[in-house]
């Protein structure tokens, strides 16, 4: 099943992102279940930008996978922040036997302690790592550990970020060597894997429709290629597109590759 969440709140004060979010709906049609947006006021409570319309949302994608019993699922977003219901999702039905690729150009592995922005999309695999707000971790089914992550394409990081990665070991390839990913995959001994793409890896000189874009991206080609060759020789059981502000579905046309591997 594929999941459209419109979730801008956690970019901040500007809903590009849900913008971005309509036009990949109108991409996919009719094939797919939309998450409902939160009515709340964007204030900012315990250091997160928008911390109600966050918490009310990720309640609301809960109550839909929790009753949909599904194996695999495949998100759209919307900003990273949408990531800690799906992932912490399949990690507890897979009994944390999940290894999660992380395509993006940044991190998100802040605190509400460490972020300079306080926005919530830089802070996703740090509550599912169990560290951050109380109330959002409440909403999660499961925790997981460094070893379940490698990141693709890191390259724009803030100094408390470094220092984690550093101190937890946490595996980053900064390029987009795919035998370097399958041979990481087969020594995490995880048999599960799940795919996290942020449009913001991608060189912006290709695909310029991303909220944060930073230079010296991946190849559109390349990563559709690290999509397709993970389907190919892996259980991939969760995929999740982010951070899209296209307005128009001719904005999508360079990343069309991509986008046709969504579905599971």
């Amino acid at each position: 099943m594929i999941f459209i969440n419109p979730q801008w709140q956690g970019s901040g004060l500007t809903d590009e992102l849900k913008k971005g979010a309509d036009t990949l709906a109108q991409y996919f049609k009719t094939d797919f279940t939309a998450i409902p947006l939160s009515g709340k006021e964007l204030t900012t409570v315990y250091n997160i930008i928008g911390f109600y319309p966050i918490l009310e949302q990720a309640e609301s994608f809960k109550q839909i996978i929790s009753d949909s019993k599904l194996e695999k699922i495949s998100t759209i977003g919307g900003d990273c922040g949408i990531e800690i219901i799906p992932i912490s999702y399949l990690n507890k039905v897979y009994g944390n036997d999940l290894f999660i690729i992380y395509i993006d150009a940044h991190a998100d592995l802040n605190t509400p302690a460490t972020s300079p922005s306080q926005a919530f999309h830089g802070m996703p695999l740090r509550l599912l790592l169990n560290e951050g707000n109380e109330l959002i971790k409440q909403k999660l089914f499961s925790f997981i550990q460094p070893g379940q992550i490698c990141y693709v394409g890191l390259r724009d990081l803030d100094e408390a970020e470094k220092i984690f990665i550093e101190e937890n070991k946490i595996i980053s390839l900064t390029t987009a060597d795919y035998e370097i990913i399958e041979l990481t995959i087969k020594q995490s001994k995880k048999n599960k894997i799940y795919i996290h793409l942020d449009l913001d890896v991608l060189d912006p000189q290709e695909f310029r429709h991303s909220l944060f874009p930073s230079d010296n991206g991946l190849k559109i080609k390349d990563v559709a290629n690290i999509i397709n060759n993970l389907k190919e020789s892996f259980d991939v059981v969760g995929i999740c597109v982010t951070e899209c502000t296209a307005t128009t579905l001719e904005d999508l046309q360079p990343i069309e590759e991509i986008l046709k591997q969504v579905r599971l």
